[in-house]
């Protein structure tokens, strides 16, 4: 999703998984790698400080899931794709990891753990756009709602289930001009090789004329 930022000359690419819960988003955050974060950091002693802070954190998902979730609001805002009003403040964020995406999420604390635990911190809106299964709107006052539900406070996705406004978002910011849906594997380059170097589970045909075969 392209999010317009500032006076709309620039834009943050944001990945996010659950395109169904942007009218939630009430901020953005950005890893301390990111093109913005470098930028600002030459000319911002405070953010120059933040961004040594996340390196010292380390890239480690364990290192960066059981740290306290820490940011440091920038001075730029995004313009959601879907409603022009709403302005939604980016943040440096020691979570974010530079090599996730486009090292660039959209904070929805409704129904995110992470998103909640840092949305509490800095005071930020927790808006819920998915219901209880039974169409109640969940209470997060106690914590994030993950399970699914059917979309409230999401305009023209108002009634539909997580998958069925998934979709639908998604066709809406291709219409629009502002993204595209993808489908993305965690598999790396090397996983073959160091599986067959481990005594790989993959099958191999050993033959004794021409060689070994995947």
């Amino acid at each position: 999703v392209a999010y317009a930022v500032k006076d709309h000359t620039q834009k943050v690419q944001i990945f996010t998984t659950r395109p169904d819960t942007l009218f939630g988003a009430s901020f953005i955050a950005i890893s301390a790698h990111h093109e913005l974060s470098k930028a600002l950091s030459e000319k911002d002693p405070g953010v120059a400080a933040f961004i040594k802070e996340c390196e010292a954190l380390g890239t480690s998902q364990k290192a960066v899931e059981t740290a306290e979730k820490k940011g440091i609001k920038t001075p730029y805002f995004a313009i959601c794709p879907f409603d022009e009003n709403k302005k939604i403040p980016i943040y440096i964020a020691n979570y974010v990891l530079s090599d996730y995406g486009t090292g660039a999420v959209v904070g929805v604390p409704a129904h995110d753990e992470r998103d909640y635990e840092f949305a509490k911190k800095y005071g930020l809106d927790i808006l819920p756009v998915v219901s209880l299964p039974d169409g109640e709107t969940p209470d997060i006052s106690k914590g994030p709602h993950v399970a699914d539900g059917l979309l409230i406070n999401s305009q023209f996705l108002n009634g539909l289930s997580v998958t069925e406004a998934i979709k639908r978002a998604i066709q809406k910011i291709t219409e629009l001009n502002a993204g595209y849906g993808a489908v993305t594997y965690r598999l790396k380059d090397w996983g073959v090789s160091r599986q067959r170097y481990w005594g790989c589970p993959i099958p191999i045909i050993y033959c004794n004329q021409c060689g070994r075969h995947v």
